[in-house]
């Protein structure tokens, strides 16, 4: 058949061919030499001592690794107090999230998010034929607890909490979290991908409520981003169920395990790295307050949501980028006048601040 006469359209998923996919960040359209990237919320760090003698160690590219990641999920229930039988692995958070989609969603179904949030989420579930339901955070970025309980029909199957919250980088009040997973009758996944940065972990929710699971990721305090290698410590029954749909392996690759394995051997080394990034983003925020116009955000993760003088913040972003620093901007109406920092190193701060007090007042003139 030739190409004039087949069309491959009206064989695609009505789900995929309308899906609105995430945008990640979008770098400067020249790239300069020495392009500090601080728009990703990665680890301005290499791994750590231990990381990096089990990567340039391994050989094993001609084995497979073990079926259910045995030794990964071990190291993990050490590292959280969860029951090995209650972790679940993936390439990433992301590929959790789908083993989540998988087990429970069916067209039609209802997830609940509170936007601003992680934009992964929408069109993840989207993907998966869900209704994607907003119920958005209040002005100053909390949880609204009361609105998503009444938001909540029987077609509704989770509810999605990113605590601490990417891109807003707060943590909502536990009495809100409480709530929603007492009232709610469905699942409530926490995403904690920045809880080593917050220093609280709802676990010991997850591990009182049937209703509850904990998502989490290796990328951003272990410095494992190129790695992808995430979790989820999720109730027993629901444990049982998600091992029908995780694919072989858990989709960790080996080199990807064994490195996890040796950042969490090596856990006290990089949480005091995580300490001194916290530092440092305090110190970040302070300096950013002092460029005239910026309202950085109270931060308890790894970068920091600004408020900038202008409505729109993209202009401002790409005269940042075009000087070698690429940080964050969004399309949502709600972040329009806002951008997003990694914490980098204390250089790399230093160097984002002063370009962005020069591409301030370039756009100012």
């Amino acid at each position: 058949m030739s190409d004039d006469t087949f069309d491959i359209a009206r064989l695609v998923r009505p789900a995929v061919a309308e899906r609105v996919s995430y945008i990640p960040a979008a770098g400067a359209a020249k790239k300069p030499d020495g392009l500090i990237r601080l728009d990703m919320n990665e680890s301005p760090y290499g791994p750590s001592d231990r990381t990096r003698a089990a990567i340039l160690d391994f050989v094993e590219t001609n084995r497979y690794p073990d079926f259910q990641q045995t030794a990964l999920r071990t190291a993990l229930s050490d590292y959280t107090g969860v029951a090995i039988e209650q972790i679940i692995c993936g390439a990433g958070l992301d590929d959790v999230f789908v083993a989540v989609a998988m087990a429970l969603i069916d067209s039609g179904d209802q997830v609940i998010i509170s936007e601003p949030t992680f934009g992964v989420y929408r069109p993840l579930f989207s993907l998966h034929g869900a209704d994607v339901m907003n119920v958005p955070l209040t002005a100053d970025f909390e949880l609204q607890p009361d609105a998503i309980i009444r938001a909540v029909t029987d077609r509704t199957k989770i509810i999605i909490i990113c605590a601490p919250n990417n891109p807003t980088g707060n943590i909502f009040s536990q009495e809100a979290i409480d709530q929603v997973c007492e009232q709610a009758n469905c699942l409530v996944a926490i995403d904690e991908a920045y809880a080593e940065f917050g220093g609280r972990s709802h676990i010991p929710l997850m591990q009182s409520r049937a209703n509850v699971m904990v998502l989490r990721t290796m990328s951003k305090w272990a410095g494992l981003a190129g790695m992808r290698v995430g979790y989820g410590l999720v109730p027993t029954s629901l444990a049982a169920i998600m091992r029908h749909v995780v694919p072989p392996f858990h989709n960790v690759s080996l080199i990807s395990s064994q490195a996890a394995i040796a950042a969490l051997d090596d856990r006290e080394s990089l949480l005091r790295q995580v300490d001194k990034i916290c530092a440092d983003r305090d110190s970040l925020a302070a300096d950013i307050a002092r460029v005239p116009g910026m309202q950085p955000l109270p931060s308890v993760t790894n970068f920091v949501l600004v408020k900038t003088p202008f409505p729109d913040a993209s202009p401002l972003v790409a005269s940042i980028a075009q000087r070698g620093v690429l940080v964050r901007s969004y399309g949502d109406p709600v972040l329009r006048p806002y951008l997003r920092v990694t914490v980098g190193t204390p250089a790399e701060n230093e160097i984002f601040v002063r370009v962005l007090g020069e591409a301030t007042r370039e756009l100012q003139q």
